[in-house]
């Protein structure tokens, strides 16, 4: 039997209009940072996908670390503006892992949804660790251009270098291709575009219920019912079509959806709530 655990490593507090986008195009953007709220504090989720085959990790959370004085570029707009950040020594992921008493060594895999700081910043805790993201997400995370484009690929472990989703084992549902990451084929990633190019979900089949591990495909799961793209998608065309997409995998099955900073994403999966 699967077990997914829900695993907190602090929370963040964003803009309302990172949420839910203020305008198109790149006043998106500028009415990001023009905004003079803040939202409540979100909870940073990552998952523990407890397999028969093996421990899967779903993101990798912030990191303690964040906490230190300069470990956000003080150059970037956005990590001086638009992000405010918690962690506890106590909340990185390896800490809270091992309190569950699981090691580096049991984690079988990583699956990445994406390689902003919030889902990536834990890798350090995972050396021994297969782990997976997109080729198109990797690529686009390195160097200065990375940096610019809000990554902190300078903060990744020297000893990174991920093996890249393939999408090869065809289509899950309205998904036109998946990767399998079981020999059971029960646990699969599909391409969920839009928050970032090279966004990834994670789909857990079990006694023909589901559960969609939605990294920050939305922030929450009213942003998915109301069709409501984020203000920092690169392209909005992308970013709703996903959406849709998902809505239409949740309407053809029996789902937990579960976003990355979805307040009620522990409890949704505890009480096994259906998204439709």
């Amino acid at each position: 039997m699967t077990e997914i655990v829900p695993i907190q490593t602090g929370t963040a507090c964003i803009k309302p209009t990172q949420v839910r986008a203020k305008g198109h195009g790149e006043e998106r953007i500028q009415n990001l940072f023009a905004d003079p709220e803040w939202t409540a504090p979100l909870p940073i989720l990552t998952w523990a996908i407890l397999h028969p085959e093996g421990v899967i990790v779903v993101d990798t959370g912030e990191t303690p670390r964040a906490m230190e004085a300069g470990y956000y570029p003080v150059e970037h707009p956005y990590y001086q503006y638009a992000l405010r950040v918690e962690v506890k020594p106590e909340e990185g992921i390896g800490a809270q892992l091992r309190a569950r008493g699981i090691t580096d060594s049991d984690v079988r895999t990583v699956l990445l949804t994406h390689l902003h700081t919030d889902h990536a910043g834990g890798l350090p805790d995972f050396p021994k660790s297969t782990i997976w993201v997109h080729g198109t997400e990797f690529d686009n995370a390195q160097g200065e251009a990375g940096l610019a484009a809000g990554y902190l690929p300078h903060r990744f472990p020297t000893w990174f270098a991920p093996r890249r989703y393939e999408f090869a084992d065809g289509p899950l549902g309205p998904f036109a291709s998946s990767q399998k990451v079981t020999r059971a084929g029960d646990v699969r990633v599909v391409p969920t575009p839009g928050h970032t190019a090279g966004h990834v979900s994670v789909v857990v089949v079990e006694d023909g219920r589901s559960t969609f591990i939605a990294g920050d495909a939305t922030y929450a799961e009213a942003t998915l019912l109301d069709e409501a793209v984020d203000g920092v998608s690169p392209d909005e065309g992308v970013a709703l079509g996903t959406i849709r997409a998902i809505k239409a995998y949740l309407r053809s099955t029996t789902a937990v959806y579960l976003p990355s900073h979805d307040e009620r994403s522990v409890e949704r999966l505890r009480e096994r709530r259906t998204t439709r």
